[in-house]
């Protein structure tokens, strides 16, 4: 992306810890990145490395514990009360379980509306035909199926609700947090597709969380790669897949099912289990289970290094370097 555009939501120094003392979490520790508009930023990584929990306090639905979250340049971290409701409807969240982020109690029209009766700014007339509009947009017949219940329609379906009810407030950025993960993969593939006309429609903005490489690659403009919290490597997709620069991107990519056996890419595993968040490893987070580790590694902290235009590794040894260096020789 070009340095001189403004980006539609600036993430600065980012941190989330649970608990308290001793027992504190470091969940998400000190991350910054930019989305711009009309982008999808991938988000990926282990489970348990903080992406889900980075996308929940994008909407302060996790509270931050510092850093800055700026949303077309309103600090979503000052505001409180409704001021707060008023910048989140801006932003929206698509959740991973399907079915259980939809009230069972509530017919779906009346799910999709429900943004539109809390905010009433939508008069009742206008509000029914927008609501059967977006139903209609993600594939459900409001006509056939506006008066069922979520319990009767299977994941790819509720989840088809659920972008409609994301998109009742025409949201800038949208949140996608693992949002086909619960999903057979031919369901995948119909929601992906929607999910990218509707990108295209509504003009949207998408972080786009997720641990299918694969599926990330395809609907991302860039990817962003974390580990134990901290974000390794950022850059555009084609980049990053063919050429990754931090080690742990190289053994997640190894890692990936891959139609050729003989790929290079599976010849490197990745051994060992990631360290506690509760007691994170000095300097790199990585190091324990980095070959390329040394003294530095457990000194210093690893800063985000340019490699290439819009290619950022935090890394002292990026393997981009190396390879160079290599070929020099």
């Amino acid at each position: 992306m070009s340095a001189d555009r403004t980006p539609l939501l600036k993430v600065r120094d980012l941190t989330v810890t649970f608990g308290h003392h001793r027992h504190a979490i470091s969940a998400v520790a000190g991350i910054s990145f930019d989305i711009f508009e009309g982008e999808t930023l991938g988000l990926v990584g282990e489970s348990g490395c903080g992406k889900s929990t980075t996308g929940k306090a994008l909407m302060r639905i996790v509270e931050p514990s510092g850093g800055t979250i700026e949303l077309r340049g309103v600090e979503m971290t000052r505001l409180s009360g409704r001021a707060l409701r008023n910048a989140r409807t801006h932003m929206q969240m698509i959740f991973q379980d399907p079915i259980s982020s939809l009230n069972p109690r509530r017919r779906v029209k009346d799910i999709v509306a429900e943004p539109l009766d809390c905010w009433k700014k939508t008069p009742g007339s206008e509000r029914d035909a927008l609501v059967s509009d977006l139903l209609s947009k993600v594939g459900i017949d409001p006509a056939v199926y506006g008066n069922r219940y979520a319990r009767q329609f299977s994941g790819g379906q509720c989840q088809r609700i659920s972008i409609a009810r994301s998109l009742a407030m025409r949201p800038q950025l949208l949140i996608c947090d693992e949002m086909v993960s619960a999903l057979d993969v031919s369901v995948q593939a119909q929601i992906l597709n929607l999910l990218e006309d509707l990108k295209a429609e509504y003009g949207l903005t998408l972080l786009f969380i997720a641990h299918d490489l694969a599926v990330v690659k395809n609907v991302s403009d860039r990817v962003a790669v974390m580990y134990l919290g901290k974000i390794c490597e950022i850059g555009p997709a084609d980049t990053l897949y063919d050429e990754p620069a931090h080690p742990y991107t190289e053994f997640l990519l190894g890692a990936a099912l891959e139609a050729d056996p003989d790929s290079p890419m599976h010849s490197q595993v990745l051994e060992g289990e990631p360290p506690s968040p509760m007691n994170p490893p000095s300097g790199c987070r990585f190091r324990t289970r980095c070959p390329n580790a040394t003294d530095r590694c457990a000194e210093e902290v690893p800063l985000p290094q340019e490699v290439a235009p819009g290619h950022q590794v935090a890394c002292h040894y990026p393997l981009t370097l190396t390879r160079r260096a290599r070929l020099a020789e």
